[in-house]
């Protein structure tokens, strides 16, 4: 049986999983690998946050065990937690994928301080949200924080990344003929006593009905497989709530998160007049990092054709000016001391309709994925009628629903690429 497709994801990562083959610490090759892997889930339409442990570094039970204090063992762990999410965030932006670290102990220097709301914010608008430093208390792992931060955040399941694929009654590891569970109820990994994740957590995720989706981190390409429903893995669940496969909220999500990207990809197509926007896809190597420009810098349009890009710290002015001659918009900077100029120039005929044409396959892009959803919507109708979840009559109903929001999506994406054409060949 399929697995629902989950579009608000809490990713739970051990330390361990940044270690690739080493003993110890961040392998730079395997952080990046699993960069990849999650830049490509929020391509698909996931909104995904990230609890990554910190083992790999330092342990607060194996410190305890050592003689340290127990509340400052646990501390020194949640530091080695801020270490790995900045190194996740580096991978992830130096592959473009617009990400915020927010941590339980502020450390203003190096990440947001964690706000619920602000932490929701974010998820709306794509990005990729790292928690660090667990729930900022000793005496609580980063399964509990994993379980906590999942319930604040809404999401619709928590997927815990091991290096096995699944639950077993015995370790896969030691015997051969250990049985693998394709599915659980949160009852029975408790009175068993299996070890998926501490009990407080998987309590807190039975109370708040988030299920537990156990699958293997280190096999390439396996979380893509695993969140679209095909990939081996155990679910953890309330028994007692079934899952249609439809879901029409998820449908609604996808189709917008469609028409946001086009409307990202239209923004970065120059027009010849200035417009702050024009600058939003921008990436600055400062600090060791790649970070937006407007976190760098207030962008600005004193006349119609200048933008004013005012750059806070003076050892990021080259930096800055760098980003934007690279960025390919055609714009050459000129640097008055803390400030950065950049003049709009004139579009050409035959530049103006390479903008247009690139405009037009941006939104059958967005098309593309629009029908794609609508294929998933029509799948899920047709399992759910041979599962006696709906009948013959609400699934010709449904179906009509799905069509309808795919025309009103596909309605939207025309009316945004041709209003951007008509700028873009405007005279």
């Amino acid at each position: 049986m399929p697995r629902p497709r989950f579009n608000r994801i809490l990713l739970k990562l051990s330390g361990e999983a940044l270690m690739g083959e080493g003993a110890f610490g961040i392998d730079p090759d395997t952080t990046s690998r699993l960069a990849g892997e999650i830049a490509e889930a929020t391509r698909a339409g996931h909104q995904l946050s990230i609890v990554v442990g910190g083992g790999n570094i330092f342990r607060g039970l194996a410190g305890a065990a050592k003689g340290f204090d127990r509340a400052s063992a646990d501390y020194m762990g949640m530091l080695a937690t801020v270490m790995n999410a900045l190194a996740l965030q580096n991978a992830l932006e130096k592959i473009g994928a617009d990400t915020r670290v927010l941590s339980a102990i502020p450390m203003a220097t190096v990440s947001e301080p964690y706000i619920r709301r602000r932490a929701l914010r974010h998820m709306e608008k794509g990005r990729v949200v790292i928690f660090a430093a667990g729930t900022g208390n000793p005496y609580f792992t980063t399964d509990t924080a994993a379980a906590l931060r999942a319930a604040e955040m809404g999401c619709d399941a928590l997927f815990k990344g091991t290096s096995v694929d699944g639950i077993y009654d015995a370790d896969p590891k030691q015997k051969a003929d250990a049985s693998r569970y394709e599915s659980l109820s949160f009852q029975r990994v408790l009175a068993d006593d299996l070890k998926v994740m501490d009990a407080s957590a998987v309590a807190l995720c039975r109370d708040n009905n988030i299920p537990i989706v156990v699958f293997n981190i280190r096999e390439q390409g396996n979380l893509a497989r695993v969140l679209s429903g095909e990939g081996t893995a155990t679910i953890v669940q309330n028994e007692e709530k079934t899952m249609p496969a439809y879901d029409k909220a998820d449908i609604q999500r996808r189709m917008h998160g469609a028409v946001e990207a086009l409307k990202h990809d239209l923004v970065g197509l120059r027009t010849g007049r200035a417009s702050t926007s024009l600058l939003d896809p921008i990436q600055v190597e400062v600090y060791g990092a790649n970070m937006p420009l407007n976190q760098v810098a207030t962008v600005s349009t004193p006349e119609a054709r200048m933008l004013s890009v005012q750059v806070w710290d003076r050892s990021n002015v080259t930096p800055v000016e760098k980003a934007i001659r690279n960025a390919g918009l055609g714009i050459n900077p000129i640097v008055d001391g803390t400030t950065i100029r950049l003049p709009i120039p004139d579009l050409t005929q035959e530049r103006r309709k390479e903008l247009a044409k690139l405009a037009s396959q941006y939104a059958e892009k967005a098309r593309i994925a629009v029908r794609n959803v609508r294929r998933d919507g029509m799948e899920a109708l047709k399992t759910d009628e041979k599962k006696h979840e709906i009948s013959e009559d609400e699934h010709k109903r449904l179906g009509v629903e799905v069509q309808k929001m795919t025309d009103e999506t596909i309605k939207e994406i025309d009316s945004a690429a041709s209003s951007k054409e008509k700028e873009i060949l405007q005279q």
